[in-house]
């Protein structure tokens, strides 16, 4: 009997039975969820349609929604800030001293301190824009060294202040009182016209000395009291209040109660004056081949201003031209040079015109040798000659005009305290307006001093 290949055996239909249930089973379970699914979806739907599409509801929703854009356009950092805690620091504020001054004296008092106040920021601020200061409060202190607490003061009590430093070390000293001579100082000179000059100041009811309250160790420290008397912008006799301050030795201040604090000064002012002559001095060589012809000066007097022991030691102001930075015909300008302690001149600059031409020299013979400053009477014995030669350069005209009367040369024995023989210089002066340089030959001679003991 054949096999049939397409009949199953009782096992594998059971197995394809179990299959096809269990397809059964999952199918009808994704179909469930779909169901749910759907009628949620739903459900949601409609819960929408009445709140935003059913007037009752919509009302509500609008009343909530203008709610929120209300908090949201109103809400700002001071409204939320003001629910938190900060922090803020003031610095170099300054700090008040209570004590008996009129008896003590402190030291050890800071300038300054740094407060930093902590609490509500709307306090913090309001706090920190106040014009506090730092209070160290020594009364009823007596003399001697203490630790002081700083105490922030004026800031209200709303915020916690930290001040730094929290404390200090004060001394306290008990004042004495000293008497001082008065001097004085002219401050802004520098504002006041140079042609004038202060005279000495008369203070009021002949005030001489004045009376000084500090601690012993401060007063042993002053060494001068000035008074300091503003003379700016000032032309005539003036009257000034002056304020008076003690120095050191070093010349710093030196803090303490004078009494008086100012006194009335009354300062006499003046312009003396004269007129004087401006001096050409000529140095320096004009170039290889060239000597000076001719200068003019656009001003040849000048009227001085200095005090009038000064003016009367000055005969003449000067002015300098070096020819070795000529080097052709120019016109020049040069500052007018005034002796120590002439204060100004109405000229200050001249015009100069230079004028060269050609060098050429002449020998003057036989020139007499003078002595000066022998003031120990020496008898003079010349070893080599008792007459020399001068050397004139210039230009033709100029060598012209002079003669041999207008040289002076000499020997100077300033420097000579004994008898002997000595090597000296021979010196001449030109006495001559000539615009000419001059040298003597020979430049030095052998001279024997004889004691005429």
């Amino acid at each position: 009997m054949s096999e049939n290949k397409n009949v199953k055996n009782p096992q594998e239909k059971l197995d394809t039975a179990r299959k096809i249930a269990d397809k059964s089973k999952n199918s009808g379970f994704f179909e469930t969820l779909e169901e749910a699914v759907v009628r949620a979806f739903r459900w949601i739907s409609s819960v929408i349609d009445r709140v935003f599409f059913t007037k009752s509801y919509a009302v509500i929703f609008s009343l909530v929604l203008a709610c929120l854009l209300y908090f949201v356009v109103n809400f700002n950092d001071d409204t939320f800030s003001s629910t938190l805690s900060s922090s803020k620091t003031i610095n170099n504020v300054s700090v008040t001293a209570r004590y008996n001054s009129e008896s003590f004296e402190a030291t050890g008092i800071p300038v300054s301190c740094d407060i930093t106040f902590t609490g509500d920021a709307a306090n913090v601020n309001n706090a920190a824009s106040k014009n506090g200061y730092c209070l160290i409060n020594m009364e009823g202190y007596t003399e001697g060294t203490h630790m002081v607490d700083l105490v922030a003061t004026g800031y209200g009590d709303n915020v916690n202040a930290i001040v730094v430093p929290s404390q200090a070390q004060v001394t306290l000293k008990r004042k004495t009182t000293a008497q001082f001579d008065l001097s004085y100082d002219f401050v802004n000179k520098n504002a006041l016209d140079s042609k004038y000059i202060l005279g000495i100041p008369e203070f009021e009811n002949g005030t001489s000395k004045v009376n000084i309250r500090a601690s012993q160790d401060t007063l042993n420290s002053i060494a001068l009291v000035k008074a300091l008397i503003d003379v700016s912008g000032q032309s005539t006799d003036f009257e000034v209040e002056a304020p008076l301050v003690a120095y050191n030795s070093q010349g710093q201040m030196v803090d303490a109660e004078i009494v008086p604090s100012s006194v009335k000064a009354k300062v006499s002012i003046t312009s003396p004056h004269k007129s004087v002559p401006i001096k050409l001095n000529i140095t320096g060589d004009a170039p290889i081949g060239f000597a000076l012809e001719s200068v003019s000066m656009d001003h040849q007097t000048t009227e001085i201003y200095a005090s009038e022991s000064i003016l009367a030691n000055v005969d003449e102001v000067s002015v300098n031209l070096d020819l070795s930075t000529v080097a052709s015909d120019a016109e020049i300008i040069l500052p007018v040079v005034l002796p120590a302690g002439v204060n100004s001149s109405d000229v200050t600059m001249v015009n100069l015109k230079v004028t060269l031409g050609s060098a050429v020299s002449k020998t003057i013979d036989n020139i007499t040798i003078n002595s000066i400053n022998n003031d120990n009477g020496y008898g003079v014995s010349y070893a080599d000659t008792l007459s020399v030669s001068v050397i004139v350069t210039g230009t033709q005209s100029n060598i012209d005009q002079v003669k041999a009367s207008d040289f002076y040369v000499y020997i100077d024995f300033k420097n000579i305290q004994e008898p002997g023989t000595y090597d000296l210089p021979v010196q001449v002066t030109n006495n001559s307006d000539a615009y000419v340089s001059v040298e003597v030959n020979p430049k030095n001679l052998n001279i024997t001093l004889v004691s005429q003991e």
